[in-house]
């Protein structure tokens, strides 16, 4: 342990959002406070450190001055006061915490951890073929490195977005479901083709969560290979501000019939795991990509 003396002066900020808005208020905080980066830092601004809880319970900015009185300018600041006003209405509670650092542990530096990866089971049919393209990807993507969790629509009983007639329990589904995504570090979503579109409740489900700033990666089955349907899922995707992967798994309808008949198997199909190999070394490269930029944007951000 090395003992460090700081003349920095440092809050440690603990907002509580009111239940369900802490993704719309993390988003507002840092839209909001990167557009006045330029003006904290001429204020005495040094940086500021962005933590979100698990429970997505709090949200905690530890923030640096350069003095006391750099950081009373600031709150003086009127865009500042401005921007309190506008993230009020979304907070239960706020506690501003004056710290000073006494001293700081180090030890090896540990390896990246793996990067979590969501496979989203976009189908809820009776009798669906989703389930066995699902488990042969997540299985691929656990040899490739990544920290693989299935997520079953079947288990969210989600309301149509806006539904005014939504129940409480649906409401609380589709909440629970925004919680459990936003964990993750990727996706990849099976992606059946009905109608030469993807099905209901995959659209309905994407429209219920935050998604920005991650990678997709999509598996087709149906006609020609579902490509209706994923590049349908591609141009939402670019609307949530996702990365959809280049490379995309189509498993044609010949294909679809054998696999659900017995009379193939989806990791003995070459052409199939190929693409699913080469889509999975592009999730993993964007992955850590935007994972680094999230973090550098969220490092920059003011209090």
């Amino acid at each position: 342990m090395d003992a460090i003396r700081s003349d920095a002066y440092t809050l440690v900020n603990v907002f509580t959002p009111k239940p369900g808005e802490t993704d719309r208020f993390l988003d507002l905080q840092l839209r909001e406070t990167a557009a006045l980066r330029e003006g904290a830092a001429q204020k005495g601004w040094l940086g500021n450190e962005v933590y979100r809880a698990r429970d997505g319970k709090w949200v905690i900015v530890v923030t640096r001055f350069a003095d006391a009185g750099a950081q009373r300018g600031w709150a003086a600041n009127p865009a500042f006061a401005a921007h309190l006003d506008r993230i009020g209405p979304l907070l239960e509670t706020v506690e501003s915490i004056p710290v000073d650092q006494v001293a700081r542990h180090s030890g090896a530096v540990a390896p990246d951890r793996p990067l979590s990866l969501g496979v989203i089971v976009g189908s809820t049919r009776a009798g669906r073929f989703a389930d066995r393209p699902a488990s042969w990807i997540a299985a691929k993507a656990e040899g490739a490195g990544f920290d693989v969790a299935q997520v079953d629509l079947r288990d969210f009983a989600m309301p149509f977005l806006g539904d005014p007639a939504a129940t409480k329990a649906q409401q609380a589904a589709a909440q629970a479901f925004a919680d459990k995504v936003s964990t993750f570090d990727a996706y990849v979503f099976t992606v059946a083709e009905y109608n030469h579109a993807p099905t209901a409740v995959l659209k309905n489900a994407l429209d219920h969560a935050e998604w920005a700033r991650k990678p997709a990666g999509l598996v087709g089955y149906g006609g020609v290979g579902g490509a209706r349907a994923v590049e349908h899922v591609r141009a939402i995707a670019a609307e949530l501000e996702m990365v959809a992967m280049q490379t995309a798994v189509h498993i044609p309808f010949g294909d679809y019939l054998a696999i659900s008949k017995g009379e193939a198997r989806i990791d003995r199909l070459d052409h199939l795991e190929r693409s699913a190999d080469k889509m999975l070394a592009q999730l993993a490269w964007w992955a850590r990509a935007l994972q680094a930029a999230r973090s550098r944007e969220e490092s920059l951000v003011p209090a």
